[in-house]
């Protein structure tokens, strides 16, 4: 009999050729199972920083959204909003 080890190793995974997301999350996980098994371990620090500055993009659209005043009025606010966008993304 096999021991659990091998067992994995000797059930290939499956993908649907036709859907190339699935083809990439396949290739993403093998490739992340072979590098954590050389000892290597995974640095999300900058998944993290896209995900926290996508948060503030978000922020920024919500507050020039519905920011109290309307047009004439809050036309400083956005322009600071309009300009930050896009250093932001």
């Amino acid at each position: 009999m096999a021991s659990d080890g091998s067992a994995a190793k000797n059930n290939p995974k499956k993908a649907n050729l036709l859907d190339p997301h699935s083809i990439k999350h396949l290739l993403d996980e093998s490739v992340t199972e072979v590098v954590k098994s050389k000892g290597y371990t995974e640095n999300v620090k900058l998944s993290n920083l896209k995900l926290l500055i996508g948060a503030i993009i978000i922020g920024i659209a919500l507050l020039a959204q519905f920011y109290p005043k309307k047009f004439p009025e809050n036309r400083d606010f956005l322009i600071i909003c309009i300009i930050s966008y896009p250093l932001l993304s």
